[in-house]
């Protein structure tokens, strides 16, 4: 019998962690979590593609909305996975604002709720900005949200594409010093001043 040796290269070892990140973010909405920053040719989105490192592979499809076919096949090559359209992406990475996008993602079936997309948003900060309040499950009554790089429109969007549910997408949001926070489709997010 031959022992097989196993070596974790630095890049493989941030990506475990970031993951382990990924779901404690999910099942705690609003909590703050950070992932670690990676090579990526747009400087503010390197700790949200770090991200979808963690996440995508060559089992799944992504989409690079807003981006040239250079940058999208090099998030392409970079996880494995192949490039699709934004509607039939599994992951669809945002380097800027979605805007009303969000309602063009796949929101799974009645059967298969868990086959939405998930968003992975690169934004300013999540340490100031506006003000939201979230409610839900995992959230034990109302958590605070600061968001800016993330406009009004896309968080109608986001409503509108989990208003269904078990249907809908889940958001990461990812600001450019590597904070992170997960978003079920289950959260609800109004803005605080309401």
């Amino acid at each position: 019998m031959s022992a097989q040796a196993v070596i974790f290269t630095p890049q493989a070892r941030q990506a475990q962690s970031d993951f382990r990140e990924v779901l404690e973010c999910l099942a705690r909405p609003g909590r703050i979590g950070f992932v670690g920053p990676t090579t990526f040719p747009v400087a503010p989105a390197r700790h949200a593609y770090g991200l979808l490192l963690a996440l995508a592979d060559q089992e799944v499809s992504i989409a690079v909305p807003g981006a040239d076919q250079a940058l999208a096949r090099f998030a392409s090559l970079g996880t494995g996975s192949r490039l699709v359209e934004m509607a039939q992406a599994d992951y669809v990475f945002f380097i800027e604002d979605p805007g009303a996008a969000f309602t063009l993602l796949r929101r799974g079936e009645p059967e298969l709720p868990e086959s939405g997309a998930t968003a992975i948003v690169s934004v300013g900060s999540l340490a100031q900005g506006e003000p939201y309040l979230l409610a839900g499950p995992g959230i034990a009554g109302v958590a605070s949200l600061r968001v800016s790089g993330l406009s009004t429109a896309s968080f109608l969007a986001r409503d509108r594409a989990c208003g269904s549910y078990p249907l809908g997408i889940d958001l990461f949001l990812v600001d450019a010093e590597g904070r992170l926070v997960g978003l079920p489709r289950t959260t609800r997010i109004t803005p605080e001043a309401s």
